[in-house]
């Protein structure tokens, strides 16, 4: 059975728009979803995010297991989320990285040995979308030109809509590839 973890970025929820369009996507698969909602302790950052995140989605892994002992979900993750990368290489997980943090050579190393298949979407204007770290993983990638961190390129809300409409396709293709 087809099964996924949502895991958030620095908002903490996964009531986003862009892990929406992966619920869905899920959703429409019958998937089973474990979602990990957390609140950002104040200095997480500076601290390193690693542990905090690896535990969060451990025990949604756990769970998650709990209901499906076969289970082997897709993670898929938004930015801070992105630090989940080497519990994912570790058990050898499928991933979509939103906004992957690729400006911190921990998380590229991490997609980079991961030997299952990963998918990075990224925008052209976010700082921590570095085309040559992205390249070096091996992974499937999807560039939204001129998208900012939020993958949002600037102009109207059609053009939001277009670049989501791309992100949902590679996020159902990625699924119908990659999932029982």
């Amino acid at each position: 059975m087809p099964s996924g973890i949502l895991i958030p970025g620095s908002l903490g929820t996964v009531q986003t728009t862009l892990l929406d369009l992966a619920w869905e996507a899920l959703t429409d698969r019958r998937a089973l979803i474990e979602e990990v909602t957390w609140t950002t302790p104040e200095g997480l950052v500076e601290a390193g995010p690693e542990p905090f995140v690896r535990a969060c989605v451990a025990a949604a892994l756990h769970r998650l297991k709990q209901r499906d002992p076969e289970a082997r979900p897709v993670l898929i993750a938004k930015s801070l989320g992105t630090h989940a990368s080497g519990l994912a290489a570790d058990h050898e997980l499928p991933a979509i990285w939103l906004t992957p943090l690729l400006h911190l050579p921990s998380v590229v190393a991490a997609i980079t040995r991961n030997p299952a298949p990963q998918l990075l979407i990224g925008g052209t204007a976010d700082a921590s979308w570095l085309p040559a770290a992205a390249n070096s993983t091996g992974a499937q990638l999807l560039t939204i030109p001129d998208a900012g961190h939020s993958l949002r390129p600037p102009g109207n809300l059609r053009d939001f809509a277009t670049a989501l409409a791309t992100i949902g396709t590679a996020i159902e293709t990625f699924l119908n590839t990659n999932q029982p």
